[in-house]
């Protein structure tokens, strides 16, 4: 096997957040809806020690990327709930 088939090999094992050019802050966030599934953006505020404009700012990133979506939060409607996208 040559280094230009290794290499294609071990890019399909590469971690999503790896692949699309996200920000460090975006690849806290992502980490943690992966770990603690749907939550608000003040939730994830109170979970990761970032500021509330890194947040708004990583979460952009990672809706522009596709990577997670954006659900009413039905208990409160003035509140949004993230959580990841199905990788097909």
């Amino acid at each position: 096997m040559s280094a230009v088939e290794e290499m294609d090999v071990s890019r399909e094992f590469r971690p999503i957040t790896e692949e699309k050019k996200i920000p460090p802050s975006a690849r806290v966030v992502y980490d943690l809806l992966k770990k603690d599934g749907p939550l608000t953006a003040k939730d994830i505020l109170r979970q990761c020690n970032l500021a509330p404009r890194t947040v708004r700012y990583a979460l952009k990133k990672l809706l522009d990327a596709r990577m997670i979506k954006r659900l009413p939060n039905l208990n409160d409607m003035r509140q949004n709930i993230y959580q990841l996208r199905k990788i097909n």
